[in-house]
């Protein structure tokens, strides 16, 4: 036992003496199964795995997990020592607790040397691990490009998949990793494959914000117009990301700049959802919504407004974006901007002939959002720039009364409410409000 102890502590030295003086019995294990032969492969000792070997240690014996020294010195990626066991015939069909084969192990490890006796020596190159895992899956995860290019040229399936459905692409795009994903796509790897999950290369690159590789993948004839399970599309993550040159280079490949997620239909929550817009701080799609509602019908112009990415809004604007355009609960990109105190997104949103006057689900305009949450330089905004709001501000001075035809009761009493809703909005003074109204009532 004490040389097992010399040899998995890394104590050469006392190792050494120890099979000199014949004190070993290179068959013993300890509790784990593992011989001393183990753990010199471990640690990489070559000339004392010599010596194991020449006074009969089994090359092959399996600890309680299966492995063997060979398993040992290619884990630590102890490559003479590897070399060495291989040589001696070391056994290469062996496999870990997980199905994982030797030739996963090197791949994984980018031991390319070793990696290359055993496909040499016959080791299926799309051998399985217990999760369908093939060599070339796992490389690609781990940013390998050198052993991808040595998988493939031994006639790796490029286009394998595991449990998930994933492919060596889409781990490859997981992991960010360009000149992989470049490979792979040379050697016939399909750019538009959907894991179970609905995932395609681009609709990953997209959600990790990886404007490199979304850029490569359509350049490469990735299907922009592909969604995942929930009904999103590449470019609505590009959006939500502000990803201005992504969300421009899709809308040149032909996607529809009003891109809206699919309408849910539950009106319980779209209730508690306009009632949640009432009192957030912030809307940001990043910022969930706590009840179980999908947002419906949410278009790229609603989410830039939620987020307050003004850049973005003038960039789906200047590509023909209906300013106009509702979601489920009714709510505009102006109703959004407004609830969120975005003070120049409203003022593009009304220079670009947004509505003041449409009302959601809950008969809710944008200024009322404003008053709810004593935004008044929103609601200044409104009313001064929006032609279906009160009179602009800054003709008051000009008397509103003025614009009231004189002798019309409805009118008068219009050009009154009008003025109460300057006055709660605090645009007015309380005698700013009395000297107009008593303007209006002598008409």
């Amino acid at each position: 036992m004490s040389f097992i102890i010399a040899c998995e502590g890394g104590k050469r030295k006392i190792a050494e003496i120890l099979l000199e003086n014949n004190e070993v019995d290179v068959t013993y294990t300890d509790e784990k199964g593992r011989t001393a032969l183990h753990y010199a492969s471990h640690r990489g000792y070559l000339d004392l795995v010599k010596i194991l070997i020449e006074k009969g240690a089994k090359l092959d014996y399996e600890d309680h997990d299966g492995e063997t020294p060979f398993y040992f010195a290619c884990l630590q990626k102890q490559k003479q020592t590897a070399l060495y066991l291989l040589e001696k015939g070391a056994r290469i069909d062996v496999n870990d607790n997980k199905g994982n084969s030797l030739l996963h192990l090197t791949a994984q490890t980018a031991q390319i040397e070793i990696l290359e006796k055993l496909l040499e020596q016959g080791l299926s190159v799309d051998s399985e691990n217990n999760e369908a895992e093939t060599p070339l899956l796992l490389a690609s995860s781990w940013r390998n490009k050198e052993i991808v290019q040595k998988l493939l040229e031994n006639g790796a399936n490029v286009n394998t998949t595991n449990k998930q459905g994933n492919t060596p692409l889409l781990f490859a795009v997981k992991s960010k990793n360009a000149p992989i994903v470049e490979l792979l796509l040379e050697n016939g790897a399909n750019i538009n494959h959907v894991n179970h999950a609905g995932e395609s290369a681009l609709l990953i690159a997209c959600y990790e914000t990886n404007r490199m590789l979304t850029k490569l993948l359509v350049e490469k004839g990735a299907d922009v117009f592909a969604s995942s399970k929930n009904g999103l599309s590449p470019i609505w993550y590009a959006c939500a990301n502000n990803q201005k040159e992504i969300v421009s280079l899709f809308i040149e490949n032909g996607v529809d700049v009003n891109y809206a997620k699919p309408v849910s239909g539950n009106e319980n929550s779209m209730y508690s959802y306009l009632d949640w817009v009432e009192t957030a701080n912030n809307l940001a799609s990043d910022n969930n919504f706590s009840f179980s509602y999908d947002y419906g019908g949410e278009s790229m112009l609603h989410v830039a407004s939620k987020n307050g990415h003004l850049s973005m809004v003038k960039l789906l604007l200047e590509n023909g974006a209906n300013v106009n355009i509702q979601d489920e609960s009714g709510n505009t990109a102006l109703h959004y901007a407004s609830a969120n105190g975005k003070k120049d997104i409203v003022k593009h949103l009304l220079e670009n002939q947004a509505d003041a006057s449409i009302v959601n689900a809950k008969e809710q305009k944008a200024i009322d959002y404003s008053n709810i949450k004593g935004l008044n330089e929103i609601t200044e905004l409104l009313l001064k720039l929006s032609p279906s709001n009160t009179p602009k501000f800054e003709q008051k001075e000009t008397s509103i009364s003025s614009e009231t035809p004189k002798n019309d009761m409805a009118s008068k009493k219009q050009a009154l409410l009008d003025l109460k809703e300057l006055l709660d909005a605090g645009i007015l003074s309380q005698e700013e409000f009395d000297e107009e109204k008593s303007k209006i009532l002598k008409g």
